[in-house]
């Protein structure tokens, strides 16, 4: 069986590794949709944008503000992942870049959910046709970022677990 320093080793290195593949991510999706968004070849490839069932700028003026909502949940996670990696486990300040995270996460999913059935109305001045779609995928995304504010509040628990049981010592 592992020792409690050898399992915390393990959990330091898996953050610091995962959150230098989050930045690369992330760099990722901002050269990919920034390229595709703006034509922009990448070597010999041309990286296209598309969009489907929307005004074409309404549409991209929706993928613009849901990568800049996934960029800044991605952030609040690198930052987790930065406390994590350098020793802290059950903090406030790990628990609330967790919680920040999953806000931002969320906003992003109810946006992704909520856009498409708001923007044709701004778009238009009140339209008169309106189409109700509801994405199944979205609507899935909202309910796990729910889900992580029941984990952020597991993790508070066992912070002042952690604390009651230094003071015991």
């Amino acid at each position: 069986m592992k020792s409690s320093h050898t399992e915390n080793d393990t959990i330091v290195r898996s953050a610091a590794r995962l959150r230098i593949s989050i930045f690369a991510v992330m760099a990722l999706m901002v050269i990919l949709y920034g390229a595709g968004r703006f034509g922009v070849q990448l070597g010999g490839a041309t990286v296209e944008a598309r969009v489907h069932g929307q005004d074409p700028s309404t549409a991209m003026l929706m993928a613009d503000v849901t990568l800049a909502l996934l960029v800044v949940a991605f952030f609040q996670l690198t930052r987790m992942l930065g406390r994590i990696a350098s020793g802290d486990m059950f903090t406030a300040q790990v628990i609330g870049h967790f919680r920040s995270f999953a806000l931002w996460l969320l906003i992003t999913a109810l946006f992704g959910l909520a856009g498409p059935l708001v923007a044709p109305l701004l778009a238009h001045g009140g339209a008169n046709h309106f189409q109700f779609v509801l994405d199944f995928q979205k609507l899935l995304l909202v309910a796990v970022t729910l889900v992580l504010f029941l984990l952020a509040r597991l993790l508070e628990r066992a912070r002042r677990l952690e604390e009651e049981n230094r003071e015991f010592v």
